[in-house]
């Protein structure tokens, strides 16, 4: 029925392009359920006040919170969902050896197995209505980001379950797609700055510089979330199917070409240099050669 209410789904929905992704839906007439933890709930208020989202706390990584959701989503809307779209994320940074495991396991729990739980739990209300189910995922999963090897690995992985899902949700008329997202000027990577790596193997001149100019990659060259959102918003409202890989934000197909028709050499090179982890490298070697590299650190 073309006058039927239609229903979103948004996690990650308090600030950034989660935030602004629920705007867009709500002008495209979608009634929209906004989850977040509930220490940030508090900032989907003007989105209730404004276009009258549904703020419901929750953290995907707590399946009983999930669960708590789907009953609470199902009281409003009958069971009947359009579009989930699994949208929250956070990043970590620091060498790919020296992660800590707290800070792993969470990363993967919020960025992978939290949006896998979301989907099986949601996926019957969106096969009912032969809706839309989306990932926020990002030209991470495609090209080696300086010292944020843990979120490439976690974007990455969430495409390739999409992958998937794709197929296996197509006979229900379902589309799924992963967002290849490129720069937009959030708030995503702020935290990753190190305030020391007195213990670690890359602690050489630079380094700080280097991991600064990573924990600021999505300030440095970026669209705004607003724009972001119009963007997502018109192509998955359009009737016809725009493919699987969505690709937005700035310089997110361009990385991806890169991806594909470049020689790994070379793309980690251009990486490496944007990110002025070229010189920390550069300066490891050349102190491995003259047998004058000391690492404090005493377990990986």
């Amino acid at each position: 029925m073309p006058n039927e209410q239609k229903y979103a789904l948004i996690t990650g929905a308090s600030s950034g392009i989660g935030y602004n992704l629920a705007i867009e839906l709500s002008k495209k007439g979608y009634k929209v359920f906004g989850c977040s933890p509930q220490q940030v709930l508090f900032a989907q208020k003007p989105l209730e006040e404004e276009y009258g989202l549904i703020s419901i706390p929750c953290d995907i990584t707590n399946v009983e919170d999930i669960k708590k959701v789907k009953e609470e989503v199902e009281k409003h809307t009958g069971g009947n969902l359009d579009v989930l779209y699994n949208n929250a994320g956070i990043s970590i940074a620091g060498p790919a050896i020296e992660i800590p495991e707290d800070d792993l396991n969470k990363i993967f729990q919020v960025n992978v197995l939290g949006h896998i739980n979301m989907t099986k739990y949601f996926a019957p209300f969106v096969i009912k209505r032969k809706g839309t189910i989306l990932f926020t995922s990002s030209i991470a999963a495609r090209v080696p980001l300086s010292w944020v090897s843990a979120y490439n690995a976690t974007k990455a992985a969430i495409d390739a379950y999409a992958l998937t899902l794709h197929g296996e949700l197509a006979p229900f008329g379902v589309r799924v797609h992963s967002v290849i997202t490129g720069g937009v000027d959030t708030a995503i990577c702020d935290g990753n700055v190190k305030s020391t790596m007195a213990d670690s193997y890359y602690d050489v001149e630079g380094i700080y510089d280097s991991i600064r100019s990573s924990a600021t990659m999505s300030r440095d060259v970026n669209i705004s979330p607003q724009q972001y959102a119009k963007e997502v918003v018109r192509d998955i409202t359009r009737w016809r199917d725009p493919g699987f890989n969505l690709y937005h934000g700035a310089r997110s197909y361009f990385i991806h070409w890169v991806s594909r028709y470049l020689p790994l050499w070379l793309v980690e090179l251009g990486v490496q240099i944007h990110f002025k982890q070229r010189n920390v490298l550069r300066t490891i070697a050349k102190l491995i050669r003259l047998k004058k590299h000391v690492s404090n650190k005493k377990n990986i």
